[in-house]
């Protein structure tokens, strides 16, 4: 038992040394803080940056060596995150108080030093760790780029792409490009962000982002944006500066057959909801809303075959595309069928389902619709209906015998006078369709958009039509908030037979 036990610890203290080796090699193997110093506006001033690879505290460099020789303004600690590299940067403001002092102190960072930097004259270049003998001298600019996004990439799915600039505060006549990729589809995002300087003399932060897709997979080179500008001198020159941060390489995944997306939502929405009578539509509406993914590379929604006697009629389709909290891409897909039956009964809508790539997790996910029945009645008889007020009577008598007197106008104005109950009744949805059929009669040929009908150019009744739009697409408003009904029932009388139009649609309201 003990030769074996004395076996087990000693393998356990091989394995032991093993992995003090493995973490002392580590560390020897991991890149060394790099430090650098930028110009203030005077002699005594400047800013020492220091990068460290990894995500470090801000505790974890110490500034008391600085103490002795400079006075420290406010301390920025910013960190930097991308799919292949991450680093912790420290801005650090100073002033020299000591006069004999002559370089920048090593900090100790974690278990690692900063370097000594010394501190070249004015008409010297400045010096940063680590460079050659000969080196050209550093810019009082500097620009960083990064690729905002984390796994995989995916034709078409945005990503974001950050320019950060340090730039001294007497710049004259700036200037930023744009970035250049062949392989991208490149939209400025948002507005800049100005970081002013710590303290007087030191130069601010910019911040600028763009939202990118990739057309196709491979391997992209992304240049950065070139900045330009002047920079004032004594005597009244200035002197010319260009800078331009270094290339990115940007790799894109051949993307699966389904759409590629972050979120993926599918959403259906009858009116009325259960079924209607025969002869009235019921407003089927599928919304779709993806973020994260590329709009434009979304297939059309899988057409389910519809049962016998149930008809299908476009409505209008509708898209937006915005940009949401963090630089996502919300795409938003909106279609609108109009169902009727030919006889009563119950009409079952089979299910819709989506398969779509979740690019959170990497998996196939279905975005689904449960099926569901619409029930239409039969028409209720004209002998059903309620009996008309004894006020109502002699313009029954007058439109009978003027429909009967011109009755080939008779199924164009029997589709006015549903339009007029329509309105009468303010069913933004209602009164839209009931325009559309009534349109087909009164100009030849089919007319799906209200936009697309003769009448919308009359300034009188481009901005009505427009109204009743919005009422039955935009669900953020009330559906009848801005539709002016009488008026719009009035301005359409104008476009048939006037007299008989306006008799109508008198009727119409009277009835209601």
């Amino acid at each position: 038992m003990i030769p074996a036990l004395r076996l087990r610890i000693g393998g356990l203290g091989h394995w032991l040394l093993l992995l003090l080796c493995l973490s002392l090699a580590g560390q020897a193997l991991a890149a060394p803080p790099r430090a650098e110093l930028l110009p203030g506006a005077s002699d005594g001033d400047w800013l020492l940056i220091i990068e460290a690879d990894g995500q470090l505290r801000g505790d974890e460099l110490s500034l008391t060596p600085l103490l002795r020789q400079f006075a420290v303004g406010r301390v920025t600690l910013s960190r930097v995150t991308t799919e292949v590299r991450s680093l912790t940067r420290w801005q650090i403001p100073l002033h020299r108080v000591a006069s004999d002092a002559r370089q920048v102190p090593t900090l100790a960072l974690g278990t690692q030093w900063t370097p000594s930097l010394p501190l070249p004259e004015r008409n010297e270049p400045q010096a940063s760790a680590g460079a050659a003998n000969g080196a050209a001298p550093l810019s009082p600019i500097e620009l960083q780029a990064s690729v905002l996004h984390q796994g995989p990439l995916y034709p078409g799915q945005p990503f974001l792409y950050q320019l950060s600039l340090w730039l001294p505060a007497n710049l004259e006549a700036p200037n930023l490009s744009e970035p250049a990729g062949n392989g991208f589809t490149i939209r400025r995002l948002g507005d800049d962000r100005w970081e002013s300087p710590a303290s007087p003399g030191m130069p601010g932060r910019l911040t600028r982002r763009w939202l990118l897709q990739a057309k196709e997979p491979g391997f992209h080179p992304l240049e950065s944006p070139r900045f330009q500008g002047r920079l004032p001198q004594e005597g009244g020159q200035s002197e010319a500066l260009s800078a331009r941060a270094a290339t990115q390489f940007i790799k894109v995944d051949k993307a699966p057959v389904e759409p590629v997306a972050s979120r993926l939502i599918l959403r259906q929405q009858l009116s009325p909801a259960t079924g209607a009578r025969v002869g009235e539509p019921v407003i089927r509406t599928l919304t779709l809303v993806m973020e994260g993914g590329d709009g434009n590379r979304l297939p059309r929604l899988p057409q389910s075959r519809l049962p016998a006697g149930l008809l299908a009629r476009p409505d209008g389709e509708q898209q937006e595309e915005r940009f949401v909290a963090k630089g996502a891409l919300r795409f938003e897909r909106q279609w609108r069928q109009a169902l009727s039956a030919e006889a009563p009964g119950r009409y079952p809508l089979p299910a819709v389902d989506l398969p779509w790539f979740n690019t959170r997790n990497g998996r196939i996910e279905h975005a689904r619709l449960p099926a569901q029945t619409l029930i239409f009645e039969a028409a209720i008889p004209s002998s059903e209906q309620a009996p008309a007020p004894v006020g109502e009577s002699l313009n029954w008598v007058l439109v009978a015998l003027l429909l009967r007197t011109l009755w080939r106008g008779g199924p164009r104005w029997l589709a006015f006078y549903r339009l007029q109950l329509a309105l009468a009744a303010g069913e933004p949805d209602s009164a839209r369709w009931a325009l559309l059929a009534w349109a087909d009669l009164r100009w030849t040929g089919a007319h799906q958009h209200l936009a697309s009908l003769p009448c919308h150019g009359d300034p009188a009744i481009g901005a009505l039509l427009d109204n009743l739009d919005r009422a039955c697409f935009d669900s953020s408003s009330p559906a009848n908030a801005e539709v002016d009904w009488r008026r719009l029932a009035k301005a359409l009388c104008a476009f048939d037979t006037v007299a008989v139009a306006s008799g109508l649609s008198m009727l119409a309201w009277l009835r209601h």
